[in-house]
């Protein structure tokens, strides 16, 4: 029964408001109702902002979620665009040096008058331990063995097996090699070997001759060697301390970086002098006088 009556009498206030609202529509801002509503809104209009104040934060925090997505892709393309140009900076730094190294090659080649074919190191650059390098060219390109190769800086060593189209080159510092080398100032000659990892041990001829310390090597040419003369190889760093055969060697440091070759040019030959024609009887001949 009392449960009832309260549902009556909500059911009656419900209508009442309904009728007070539409009355107040009616009646715009006037009315007691309006005075009611102005009063409910000047208490909740301040709770709103508030509310307002505190959501505002929130709903930015949101806005800088979505900004900040695409800041992050804007970083990640700028970031693939610092490391393509930082690529493509190291591509041009690799190609400015092969180009200047091949043209320190083919200078030294025009100073000494030589044939050469070029040809790339097809392995990775020898390390303390290798004594050989396999290069890209062989006996297709006239390569043939005991030819000497050579970079820039000067002699890298000589070419001891030959394939078709590949070729393994002895280096200097090979405990197997040796050179018959002079020095360059004085013409004082010697005998150059390899000795690996260290540096290249000079044995002179004369063993009382006076080599002085930073004395440039080079290599010495005689009758049937495939070695050019005058290939620049190292500097004297002064004596060894050591002697062979009674003779004290002296420690050279070679001018070629072992470790970094890449391109090398193979030595075929010296450049041949222009022939000049031989006079004709007729050049030879000595012009008469016109006896008209």
């Amino acid at each position: 029964m009392a449960d009832r009556r309260r549902r009556t009498l909500l059911t009656v206030l419900v209508l009442v408001s309904i009728v007070l609202i539409t009355v107040d529509y009616r009646g715009g801002d006037g009315g007691p109702v309006g005075a009611v509503r102005r009063g409910v809104g000047s208490v909740f209009v301040p709770l709103q902002e508030g509310l307002a104040t505190v959501v505002r934060p929130v709903g930015n925090l949101f806005s800088s979620i979505g900004d900040f997505g695409d800041l992050r892709s804007e970083n990640a393309q700028l970031a693939r665009d610092l490391e393509e140009a930082r690529l493509q900076m190291r591509v041009q730094a690799d190609l400015e040096r092969r180009l200047e190294e091949a043209e320190g090659q083919l200078g030294l080649r025009e100073e000494l008058g030589l044939r050469t074919v070029g040809a790339r190191a097809i392995a990775e650059p020898p390390s303390a331990f290798e004594r050989s390098l396999l290069v890209d060219a062989g006996a297709d390109q006239g390569v043939l063995e005991g030819m000497a190769v050579l970079v820039a800086d000067g002699l890298v060593g000589r070419v001891v097996d030959v394939g078709a189209r590949t070729a393994r080159v002895e280096l200097a510092t090979s405990p197997e090699a040796g050179y018959a080398v002079r020095v360059a100032a004085t013409g004082e000659q010697g005998f150059l070997s390899g000795r690996g990892g260290q540096p290249l041990a000079l044995q002179p001829r004369d063993p009382n001759a006076a080599i002085e310390p930073d004395a440039e090597v080079v290599t010495h040419a005689y009758t049937g060697t495939t070695i050019p003369d005058g290939l620049p190889v190292g500097r004297v760093a002064g004596a060894e301390g050591g002697a062979s055969a009674g003779v004290p060697l002296r420690a050279v440091l070679p001018f070629v970086d072992f470790s970094r070759l890449v391109q090398v040019q193979i030595v075929l030959g010296e450049i041949e002098p222009e022939s000049v024609p031989a006079p004709t009887q007729l050049d030879q001949a000595t012009p008469t006088p016109d006896s008209g």
